[in-house]
């Protein structure tokens, strides 16, 4: 058994000799590995919060980690493959595709920025000292005041399904009002994580407690205005297009009317011809003179 074991351990050894003589990357292969298991543990995060989407106030320690481990394979300049060109290059520009490259790609872009995460927190990054840090967003960290004042008086009456929605009406109405004001703002939104509690929020209120949904007037309220200033926008540009129309058929028509006038004739003619002649006879009978 000892021999077999033996024999065992010696063609493993053989094995990963001639595989670490074959494997040209072999010395980056740590660092290929650590990049690994900080995109998993991302993916994981981002599955795990995945419904609803709220990855931005549950992921940030994981997105901080693989954004620094990403950038020191970026600057793996002092440890080389067995050609002589540094990890970095293998891992970037050595080879057509890169997994780890495109893996990074759609974490940061299809996972973080499509959740709009820049819009509730920001990320101080200092890779260089491997400290970065976060501060949330003044809008998120209001939402979140407001939200966890009507959860508060939500869980005062848990047990009274009947009452809640008397009695936690004004601070429901107090959430969907602050809300509502930021999301009307142009230029201004929230990450998906906001917009999902607010969405799960109304659910549980209009759907499961089934309290009445006054917020439907505002926001018909608000829309009634949008479509009258809408309208009367319109009418206003309608007339001034109208008017100009009619000062354009106008203008052609009065110039086309004088471009048809004849030159006079009959008796006229005939006085603007006479009237000529003596015009030209009278120079002529005072030069002779």
């Amino acid at each position: 058994m000892l021999i077999i074991l033996l024999l065992a351990y010696l063609s493993f050894a053989i094995c990963k000799n001639v595989k670490s003589e074959w494997d040209l990357d072999g010395p980056c292969q740590l660092h290929v590995q650590t990049l690994a298991d900080a995109q998993a543990r991302m993916v994981e995060c981002a599955t795990n919060f995945s419904s609803p989407p709220k990855v931005c106030t549950n992921c940030i320690d994981q997105y901080i980690h693989f954004k620094q481990i990403e950038y020191d394979t970026h600057h793996l300049t002092n440890v080389t493959s067995l050609d002589n060109k540094t990890c970095s290059q293998i891992f970037y520009g050595n080879y057509l595709l890169s997994y780890g490259n495109e893996i990074s790609n759609a974490l940061t872009e299809r996972i973080w920025r499509a959740s709009r995460c820049d819009s509730c927190l920001d990320i101080k990054w200092d890779f260089e000292k491997k400290n970065s840090s976060i501060s949330y967003d003044s809008k998120t960290i209001e939402f979140e005041k407001v939200l966890v004042s009507w959860r508060r008086c939500v869980e005062n009456f848990a047990q009274q399904n009947d009452t809640i929605c008397v009695e936690c009406e004004n601070e429901f109405t107090q959430l969907f009002n602050y809300y509502w004001k930021i999301y009307k703002e142009p230029g201004i939104e929230f990450c998906a994580d906001v917009e999902s509690t607010m969405n799960d929020t109304m659910n549980i209120w209009h759907t499961v407690w089934q309290c009445p949904d006054d917020t439907k007037k505002d926001i018909k309220h608000d829309m009634t205005i949008v479509a009258i200033s809408a309208a009367v926008l319109f009418v206003i540009i309608s007339l001034f297009y109208l008017g100009s129309y009619i000062q354009v058929e106008r203008a052609e028509r009065n110039f086309v009317r004088y471009s048809r006038i004849q030159t006079p004739r009959g008796q006229r003619s005939r006085l603007l011809s006479s009237s000529t002649v003596e015009g030209s006879h009278t120079p002529s009978t005072s030069y002779h003179g």
